[in-house]
C-alpha cells in the first residue's frame, strides 16, 4: 500500500478510534471538534482518489493450461471466496505446463522487473472496503462505515514513474528490489495460455498460512500488503495498539510475459488484507476488523 492510501487509512483509522473511545467516555464531542482539524487537513490528499472504478479487463482464451487443486489452508475468516471460472476454449497444443514450471516463469521474469524497467505506468488502483468484514464497535457501526467508504478510495487515474526509486516503492514488492518470492506450495491454480508469441498467466493462490507475515515471506512476498507495524506506527492521541493482527487472503495475479524476451508486459495483482486490532483509547479497551481489498494494474515499459 503507497503514502497516499496510507495517509488514507490512517484518517480513518483516527476517525473509528476516536468516536468509539469517545462514545465510551461520553467525551466524543470534545474529541471530535479537536479532531476535526486534522482531518480537513489530511482529506486535501486523501480526497484525490477517483471515486469511479473501471471494469476489469478481459483475460485471453486459453490454449495452453496446467491447473492443479489442494486442499485449501485454514483461513480465519469465515466468508466464502469468489471462484474464477475457467475459459471454454480447448487447448491447441497437447504442451502442458506444471505449477512448478509456471512459478519458475513468472519467479524469474517478474524479478527482472525492477532492474530493467525504463517506465512503470499503474493504470488504475482499486480499493475497497469489504463490509461482510467489517467489525466496529455498535455505538459507532453506521459512523464507521461511512468513515470507510469516504477515505478508504481507488484511482482510476494512470500515474507513470521512470525513477528507479519510486519504482523501487510503488511496485510489489515496495521498498524492495525484487517483485516475487512466490513458492509452489502458496498456488491453488496456475494457467499458462501460450499465444504463439506471449505467455499469459493466471495464478490463485491459497490464503495465506501465516499471520502478519514479515516482508518476503507469505502475500508479502508477493504483494503490497498492509504490514502490521503500518498500523502501529500510526500516532493517534489517545490511541494505544494492544494488537494488530493481518491475514491475507483471496490473492491473484494475471501477467503478460513476452517470449522473445521473457519479459513482463503488463500485470494485474489482487489481494485482500484483514485487519484485526485492539486497541485502547484513554481507559476504554475494544477491537475492530476491516478488510482492504486492492486491485492494481501495471504497464511496464523496457
Amino acid at each position: 500500500m503507497d503514502k497516499k492510501m496510507m495517509k488514507a487509512l490512517a484518517v480513518t483509522l483516527a476517525f473509528i478510534f476516536l468516536f468509539a473511545g469517545g462514545f465510551g467516555l461520553g467525551m466524543s464531542k470534545n474529541i471530535t471538534v479537536g479532531f476535526d482539524v486534522a482531518m480537513e487537513n489530511q482529506q486535501a490528499t486523501v480526497q484525490k482518489a477517483a471515486a469511479s472504478t473501471p471494469a476489469p479487463t478481459s483475460q485471453p482464451a486459453v490454449t495452453t493450461a496446467a491447473q492443479t487443486t489442494k486442499a485449501p489452508a485454514n483461513s480465519p475468516t469465515k466468508a466464502p471466496q469468489e471462484t474464477q471460472s475457467q475459459p471454454a476454449a480447448q487447448p491447441q497444443s497437447s504442451s502442458v505446463m506444471s505449477v512448478e514450471e509456471i512459478v519458475a516463469l513468472y519467479n524469474t521474469s517478474a524479478n527482472r522487473i525492477k532492474s530493467e524497467v525504463t517506465t512503470l505506468t499503474r493504470n488504475y488502483k482499486k480499493l475497497d472496503s469489504l463490509p461482510e468484514y467489517l467489525e466496529l464497535p455498535s455505538a459507532i457501526q453506521s459512523i464507521g462505515s461511512a468513515a470507510m467508504k469516504q477515505f478508504v478510495k481507488g484511482s482510476d487515474t494512470p500515474e507513470s514513474w521512470t525513477s528507479k526509486e519510486d519504482i523501487n516503492l510503488i511496485f510489489p514488492v515496495g521498498g524492495t528490489d525484487y517483485t516475487s518470492k512466490m513458492t509452489p506450495d502458496m498456488v491453488e491454480s496456475a494457467v499458462c495460455t501460450d499465444t504463439g508469441t506471449t505467455y499469459q498467466l493466471e495464478i490463485k493462490l491459497y490464503d495465506d498460512k501465516l499471520t502478519s507475515p514479515e516482508k518476503g515471506s507469505g502475500y508479502a512476498g508477493v504483494f503490497n500488503t498492509v504490514s502490521a507495524s503500518s498500523i502501529t506506527d500510526v500516532s493517534i492521541p489517545t490511541v494505544t495498539f494492544q494488537s494488530v493482527d493481518v491475514n491475507g487472503i483471496n490473492g491473484s495475479i494475471s501477467c503478460t510475459i513476452d517470449k522473445a524476451s521473457n519479459r513482463v508486459t503488463d500485470i494485474t495483482f489482487r489481494n485482500t488484507d484483514i485487519l484485526a486490532i485492539h486497541v485502547k483509547v484513554a481507559f476504554s479497551e475494544f477491537s475492530v476488523q476491516l478488510a482492504l481489498a486492492v486491485e492494481e494494474d501495471y504497464t511496464i515499459a523496457y
